[in-house]
């Protein structure tokens, strides 16, 4: 195997020249964010520290602007995370059943706010 630094590495893959002959040993220099992927599509992993990202070198042009009609059509939708902690107990049950926790919180939520809203009708009239 022959050593060489990331630099070296990637003049190589750039001329279609890197193999499996190389290994890559990575000195302090930063590596460009498109560099990196170039290295991820041979399964080399770069250290994280290295990566500099130059968002003025991201072509954003053939990305479409988000529009409020794309919200309000439901073409876009916002999606919420959350993390809910719960009992194992609880986990494996919901593993034995095969319960698909994003459809049941969405289902649940949608009825406690249709439910509130009821509620509200009815404490006005």
């Amino acid at each position: 195997m022959k050593k060489i630094n990331q630099n070296q590495a990637i003049e190589l893959i750039n001329q279609n020249k890197f193999d499996s002959s190389y290994t890559v040993e990575f000195d302090n220099n930063p590596i460009d964010a498109f560099d990196a992927i170039k290295f991820g599509k041979y399964s080399i992993d770069v250290p994280h520290q290295l990566i500099i990202y130059n968002d003025e070198k991201v072509d954003y042009s053939d990305i479409p602007a988000i529009t409020d009609e794309d919200i309000e059509t439901g073409k876009i939708k916002w999606l919420v995370t959350t993390q809910i902690p719960l009992e194992p107990e609880i986990n494996q049950w919901l593993k034995k059943e095969n319960v698909d926790l994003n459809d049941l919180m969405t289902k649940l939520i949608n009825n406690f706010y249709q439910t509130m809203k009821s509620v509200q009708k009815n404490v006005a009239i």
